[in-house]
């Protein structure tokens, strides 16, 4: 990656810098005076710093990572062996007092004892650009994948809304036509539900109370369309408070084809009937059962946009955390689903 922390030296950087080189100035004042231990420390932690930028900038992005190993090593070595004698020839032998004696090292062994910390430093500096780097490929992966999760997800919804439009026009389209005094209020309702499907369910989360309110609404206007929908349908719903979330409209598919696939109109003894539950555990229930029209395959049409919409969306939003379970019996459909909030 090349917007890396290395490039921009960001202030943490500078700060863990200055640490070191006031480390270093309390080390070498130990044998020499304030200003050459000073003057040492700054030499040190220079060298150190070039090992560190010139290895994480230039020598890994150029060489390393392009697989050029044996070059790669080349330069390491002629870096580490200039900055090594220019170090010994910028900064006075270590003196140490022995026995009441002044005994120097010999040159040989101090070159070699810079050479060893300087090899350290660019190990370390090696597994430090590896690391940095391995870490902003994830987040661009994780990005990534987030985008590209809210895309599959918008793509999802964005099916939704034209579906159930479509079939709540049709709805409107027949009151109008039949003349019925119920057109007017399901064109209102229809209103309220477009207004929340517009600007509320943009975001990822909408407040569980807000859908459920929704999900009447829809009921109420179903209501609108036929008497046999308000004395045959039924809907409960226990547990919700504030504080709880859902995905939005993940539920309206399950509503929609309750309507559209039951046998109201033509069974006197038919029933659709909706129940939402959260438990004390955030977990919540939701049951759809209806007594089906035998003309209609509820199962062949919900495997289209309705069913296999509804499971993606629930793969992305809960993964692991939810149930679905559909049964297609003789004379009823049943929806059963399980979600962890």
């Amino acid at each position: 990656m090349k917007n890396t922390a290395l490039k921009k030296v960001p202030t943490i950087a500078s700060f863990a810098w200055l640490g070191y080189w006031l480390i270093g100035v309390l080390m070498f004042s130990n044998t020499q005076q304030p200003q050459a231990a000073a003057w040492a420390a700054t030499i040190n932690v220079g060298m150190q710093a070039i090992i560190v930028y010139s290895n994480t900038l230039v020598l890994i992005p150029s060489f390393l990572e392009k697989r050029r190993y044996i070059l790669y090593g080349l330069l390491c070595f002629g870096m580490l062996v200039l900055l090594s004698k220019l170090q010994l020839t910028l900064v006075p032998a270590d003196v140490k007092m022995i026995l009441k004696r002044n005994i120097q090292y010999p040159r040989a062994f101090q070159f070699a004892r810079i050479y060893l910390l300087f090899m350290v430093v660019l190990i370390i500096s090696t597994a430090w650009k590896f690391a940095v780097d391995r870490f902003n490929a994830l987040q661009t992966q994780n990005e990534m994948a987030r985008k590209q999760l809210e895309s599959e997800l918008q793509f999802l919804k964005n099916q939704i809304n034209p579906h159930f439009l479509f079939n709540t026009l049709n709805n409107i389209y027949t009151l109008a036509y039949l003349k019925e005094d119920n057109a007017a209020p399901m064109i209102m309702k229809l209103s309220e539900l477009l207004r929340y499907m517009l600007y509320q369910c943009r975001a990822q989360w909408v407040p569980l109370p807000d859908e459920v309110v929704f999900l009447r609404n829809i009921l109420e206007m179903q209501k609108l369309k036929s008497e046999v929908y308000g004395r045959q349908t039924t809907f409960e719903v226990t547990g919700v408070r504030s504080g709880q979330l859902i995905a939005p409209l993940l539920l309206l598919t399950f509503l929609e084809n309750s309507f559209k696939h039951s046998d109201l109109d033509m069974n006197p003894h038919g029933h659709i009937s909706v129940s939402l539950q959260v438990d004390d555990r955030n977990r919540l229930s939701f049951l759809c059962i209806n007594t089906k029209n035998a003309a209609i395959s509820a199962e062949s049409e919900l495997g289209g946009i309705g069913l296999a919409n509804v499971k993606k969306r629930l793969e992305l939003t809960y993964p692991g955390r939810h149930t679905l379970e559909v049964t297609d019996n003789t004379r009823t459909f049943e929806i059963r689903l399980t979600v962890s909030l």
